[in-house]
């Protein structure tokens, strides 16, 4: 059965589950997915070809910015991702000529063929590197692999956004105004070393937070958008996204 398995939950990552949580969440998201579109429409992508990796059904990837590629190369290992990401944005894509090809591929772990493959291409991880730590299970390891990474990219137009954070809270984040929330030009390091109890104060984190190991993707001066995500009313995460150009 563990074909049920893949898709209900897609290696704890993705799935049935996800996709319906997603859908009903669309408008407590939205206020995100306007903040990512606002970070990422300050990018100058320097390639017409993008691989999208950790793609998903596309619930927080702004339609604007996949309509500045001509080609896009999709990847998730979740066997829902391609329809689902097709009904959501295929028609809007279609009409404005971009090509898109979705590969049910485990797209980190074929990275260094991939980069080979497609070197003129720039990247972005679509809220898929937080997720490392649930399917490997070794953190450690997890570090590590995060890690390499930009090290892997070097010389290639690149980004992402993941979780940093995750957590309870005591509800009163929600009474705030979206646009106070993103912090903009904080230094990748930062995160980690003296600005994570100003993060979790600002939405009334509560009880024990989970550290997604993801504070070495980008090289310590990277500046990044620190972006908040109501994911339940009570359950946040705070989202790093960064993008380095290549020189």
């Amino acid at each position: 059965m563990g074909w049920m398995r893949d898709l209900i939950h897609a290696g704890g990552t993705g799935g049935l589950n996800w996709h319906v949580h997603a859908h009903y969440a669309r408008r407590r998201w939205q206020p995100t997915v306007d903040l990512i579109d606002a970070f990422l429409a300050q990018v100058r992508p320097q390639a017409e070809h993008l691989l999208l990796i950790g793609c998903s059904a596309g619930w927080m990837m702004p339609a604007s910015w996949l309509a500045r590629f001509e080609r896009i190369d999709a990847y998730d290992i979740d066997p829902l991702a391609a329809a689902l990401f097709h009904w959501r944005h295929g028609r809007h894509l279609r009409q404005l000529g971009v090509q898109i090809t979705h590969h049910r591929q485990d797209a980190l772990a074929t990275l260094p063929a991939l980069l080979e493959e497609h070197p003129q291409a720039c990247v972005w991880f679509d809220n898929v590197l937080g997720q490392h730590r649930y399917r490997i299970r070794d953190e450690a390891r997890v570090e590590q692999d995060l890690a390499t990474l930009k090290h892997m990219l070097h010389g290639r137009h690149w980004g992402s956004v993941h979780d940093v954070y995750s957590g309870p809270t005591d509800g009163r984040a929600l009474a705030h105004d979206w646009h106070s929330w993103p912090h903009h030009g904080v230094p990748a390091h930062a995160v980690a070393e003296n600005f994570a109890q100003t993060l979790l104060s600002h939405v009334g984190a509560k009880d024990v937070w989970q550290d997604h190991l993801t504070r070495e993707v980008f090289a310590p001066d990277t500046p990044t958008t620190l972006i908040p995500w109501a994911f339940k009313p009570n359950y946040w995460h705070w989202l790093q996204a960064g993008w380095v150009a290549a020189y």
